[in-house]
C-alpha cells in the first residue's frame, strides 16, 4: 500500500510537469504551432508519458483548457455577499484579460491561450467549447447582463459576451507590434491598467445602450 501511494504521487507529479509546460507552450504557438517534441524537452519527460497521461496531443490540450478554465473561473467562487459591484466586476474580468501584456505566468499562459482560440478556433477548442467551456461563458454573459437595457434578449448578452472579449485579445495578440513602429508604446503595468479602465469605461457605456433598429435603405439604381 504505501508503494502504490508513492507511485500515485510520482504520476500526478508527472502529469502537473506535463500540462505547465503544454501550457506555456500552446500560450506561445497555438494549438498548431506547439509541438509535442517541446513540450517533452521542457517538462523533461519522454514521448511515453505523455501517451500514458493524456493519449494525444489532443487529449492533452483539452486537459490544459480544463486546467486554464477552472484557474480563469476561481475569482468567481466568492460567496455571494462579497461579489463586487458591476463596475469593479468588469474592470476585473478585463484586467485579467489583458494580463498576458506584461505577466509572464501561469494565469497569463491561460489568458493567451483563450485569446489564441478566439482568433483562429481550433478542432479541439470547438469541441471544448460545446462540451464544458458554458459555465464560463455563461459568468461572463451574467456579467454584461448587469450593464443591457432589461429588455435585451439572451442573444444580445451573448454578442455583447464576445464583443467584450474582442476588445481585449485584440490588445493581447497585438502587444509586440504595438511597442513598435509606428505606435511605439511602453507596454508595462501602467499601461495595462489605463487600458483595463479605458475597456471598461468604454464598454459600460456603451453595453448601456441598445440601438435602434434602423430598416436598411436600398442602395440608389445606378445612373445609366
Amino acid at each position: 500500500m504505501p508503494r502504490q501511494r508513492k507511485v500515485t504521487r510520482v504520476a500526478q507529479l508527472t502529469r502537473e510537469k506535463i500540462i505547465k509546460a503544454a501550457s506555456r507552450a500552446f500560450a506561445r504557438d497555438g494549438y498548431e504551432g506547439a509541438s509535442i517534441r517541446a513540450i517533452v524537452a521542457a517538462a523533461e519527460v519522454n514521448q511515453a508519458a505523455i501517451n500514458y497521461h493524456f493519449g494525444s496531443k489532443e487529449g492533452l490540450y483539452r486537459a490544459v483548457l480544463q486546467t486554464a478554465l477552472r484557474a480563469l473561473m476561481s475569482d468567481d467562487d466568492a460567496p455571494q455577499a462579497d461579489k463586487p459591484s458591476r463596475e469593479v466586476a468588469l474592470r476585473r474580468f478585463v484586467r485579467g484579460q489583458l494580463r498576458p501584456m506584461t505577466a509572464r505566468d501561469e494565469l497569463s499562459d491561460y489568458a493567451r491561450i483563450f485569446n489564441w482560440e478566439t482568433l483562429r478556433p481550433s478542432p479541439v477548442f470547438r469541441k471544448f467549447m460545446a462540451r464544458e467551456v458554458a459555465p464560463f461563458l455563461a459568468r461572463v454573459t451574467e456579467l454584461v447582463r448587469r450593464f443591457l437595457p432589461a429588455k435585451a434578449t439572451d442573444k444580445e448578452a451573448g454578442v455583447g459576451a464576445l464583443w467584450l472579449f474582442g476588445q481585449c485579445s485584440i490588445f493581447v495578440r497585438n502587444a509586440e507590434q504595438l511597442a513598435n513602429a509606428p505606435f511605439q508604446l511602453e507596454i508595462d503595468e501602467g499601461f495595462v491598467d489605463r487600458l483595463a479602465d479605458t475597456i471598461a469605461t468604454w464598454a459600460a457605456d456603451g453595453l448601456g445602450r441598445r440601438p435602434t433598429k434602423r430598416r436598411l435603405r436600398a442602395a440608389p439604381a445606378a445612373a445609366e
